[in-house]
């Protein structure tokens, strides 16, 4: 591995990956394979750190969390590629505005009053 945290050991839903994997790193943690890896990257699921060809492109530790939720929305809710990207947009979008109301709250609250 790459890094001292190894992704084999930590369940994706509660690691916090740091750090930089190689694609073969991102595969093993996610049980994924290479070409599916290349078709996230190709539909802006992810983005690599730098191109170094296919087998040596890095990612940054992120990359592992959301590999491993895309390969959850493909497997629970049988989604191609393309549909995987538009719900992690989706749910990235949720996040955002969710961020934005919690930032807001007390404003909205002191005029409440």
């Amino acid at each position: 591995m790459s890094t001292q945290n190894s992704p084999k050991d930590v369940p994706s839903e509660i690691a916090e990956y740091t750090g930089v994997y190689t694609v073969e790193e991102i595969c093993i943690a996610c049980s994924v394979e290479q070409g599916w890896i290349t078709s996230l990257v190709s539909h802006g699921v992810i983005e690599p750190l730098e191109s170094g060809g296919v087998k040596g492109t890095r990612f940054a530790g992120a990359s592992v969390m959301r590999v491993a939720k895309a390969k959850r929305l493909e497997r629970d809710l049988d989604l191609n590629t393309p549909g995987v990207a538009l719900a992690l947009d989706l749910l990235d979008e949720i996040e955002r505005l969710r961020s934005r109301i919690k930032a807001l709250q007390p404003i909205l609250d002191d005029r409440d009053v």
